[in-house]
């Protein structure tokens, strides 16, 4: 079993089990993935708050049918990076501490 043993090539000793191609534990970094998925989220955010034109991550006023008023920080229930026009209707809202979907809503105002 040659496992452990490094092999002579023409300019350097490789070692076998860095030569798995599964996973290259001893590649460099060139990116850190984790941050770049979190910026891929940011954007995505933005999108969807331009998108449906509501003030997310914001203090506001909302009305909800049945003359029900909640103020508070705008978010949305689950991260959401793509919307379709089916889905916007069911999309969950909250305002403090509160849930609701997007079609229960009357009106958004906000407040700073």
């Amino acid at each position: 079993m040659l496992l452990g043993k490094s092999l002579e090539t023409d300019t350097q000793p490789i070692q076998i089990a860095a030569m798995q191609g599964e996973f290259n534990f001893a590649r460099e970094k060139k990116a850190d993935g984790y941050a770049q998925w979190l910026t891929g989220r940011q954007v995505a955010a933005a999108e969807l708050v331009r998108k449906i034109n509501l003030p997310l991550g914001h203090d506001v006023e909302v009305w909800l049918h049945g003359g029900i008023r909640l103020r508070g920080r705008l978010q949305l229930q689950e991260e959401v990076f793509f919307i379709e026009e089916e889905q916007m209707r069911h999309m969950g809202l909250i305002v403090d501490h509160v849930p609701f979907t997007y079609r229960e809503m009357e009106s958004c105002v906000r407040l700073d």
